[in-house]
This record gives structure tokens, C-alpha cells and sequence, in this order.
């Protein structure tokens, strides 16, 4: 059950870290730095223009152990100032306790929540393209944030239901500095300024 006491959030953001973090890796060809990862504050502050508001951002998160290893400390407390909520979770080696902590937000979400925008930062398809149609049967606002290239082509196949993807780069402006991309860009969405 989604947490109570509080105001319901007309919009959900939820965000797979660790499948963002697996593209820009793909895009940068290594470990990205930290000027290549997402900004968060700026993530909230986007999704906070683009969907009804109030907006409940969700980073989840697999801590790997019943206690938080020191070295995630770090960003979880960075998530927290940003305005993002975390959902830490663990299970057995077997589980992608990511995927399945999603899932059951998505389900809590379209049961609970009724009407409520939803958005997934993940390029995975294989594992919530199939969590987001009934979302967009009911006619809500349903949008994919990640990088274009990687978006995994089941959730192109929702785009006729009305899914909406949003690049984190192109559109939602999350990054410090440009990405190393091969990417066409749409000459009415093409920035001049990226080649000053």
C-alpha cells in the first residue's frame, strides 16, 4: 500500500537508477562520471512541469542486504535533497527486486491511485511495457523517460495507445554536460546551441 497521512500525488515518477544509469554507461562507453549522470533535482523539477501536480518521484533501488551498504549512503542522501523519495529493497539473489519493486508500484498505483499520471525511467519493455497498458487503456497519462536509442521497442508499441516518450537529454534537460550520442534529432527539435 502507498504510503498515507499525506496528500495523494496526482502524478507518479518512478525510476529504475540502475537500468539509467546501464544506457548512459552504453552512450559514454564506460562508467559514467558524475558530470554523465542524471541530475535528479532537475529530473523532479521536469516531471513537475510536464505531469498534473502534485508529483511523487520514486527511485528504487536494490540495497542487496537487509542493511544499506555504506556506499550507497551517498546517493540515497542525494536523493532525498532532490526531492526524490526511495524505495530500498532487497531479496533473494534469484529476484530482480527492482523490476518486481516497480511492478507492485505500478499495481498499487493503477488499483489505488485511480486517474493518476504515471512515468518509468527505465528502457526496459521486456519487463513493464505489460504493467503500463492497462494504464493507458484507462486513459491516463503515461510517459517513458530514458534515452531514445535504448527505449526497448515493446514500449514503442504503446505509442498508438498514447504512451509518450520523453528523452531525459533531448527533452527533459537532465544532464551537466552533452552526452556523446549518435542519435538523429528531428530538425524542428534540433538545438542549435549544443554545437556553440
Amino acid at each position: 500500500m502507498l504510503p498515507s497521512g499525506r496528500p495523494q500525488a496526482a502524478s507518479y515518477v518512478l525510476i529504475d537508477a540502475e537500468n539509467v544509469d546501464w544506457a548512459v554507461s552504453n552512450v559514454v562507453g564506460r562508467k559514467p562520471e558524475p558530470q554523465d549522470r542524471v541530475q535528479f533535482d532537475r529530473l523532479v523539477s521536469f516531471c513537475e512541469s510536464h505531469f498534473p501536480t502534485p508529483v511523487r518521484c520514486v527511485v528504487v533501488l536494490n540495497a542487496r542486504g537487509e542493511q544499506l551498504p555504506d556506499a550507497m549512503i551517498g546517493f540515497v542522501r542525494a536523493l532525498k535533497s532532490a526531492g526524490c523519495e526511495v524505495a530500498l529493497l532487497h531479496g533473494r539473489s534469484d529476484q530482480k527486486v527492482v523490476d518486481l519493486g516497480i511492478l507492485k508500484l505500478l499495481e498499487t498505483i493503477r488499483t489505488q491511485r485511480p486517474g493518476a499520471a504515471v512515468a518509468l525511467a527505465s528502457h526496459d519493455g521486456a519487463d513493464f511495457a505489460a504493467a503500463l497498458k492497462p494504464l493507458l487503456e484507462e486513459k491516463r497519462q503515461v510517459a517513458i523517460l530514458g534515452l531514445r536509442e535504448h527505449v526497448s521497442s515493446r514500449f514503442r508499441e504503446l505509442t498508438p495507445l498514447g504512451l509518450e516518450i520523453i528523452d531525459l537529454e533531448l527533452n527533459a534537460k537532465v544532464f551537466q554536460r552533452p552526452l556523446p550520442r549518435l542519435l538523429p534529432v528531428r530538425v524542428d527539435e534540433f538545438d542549435p546551441t549544443l554545437f556553440l
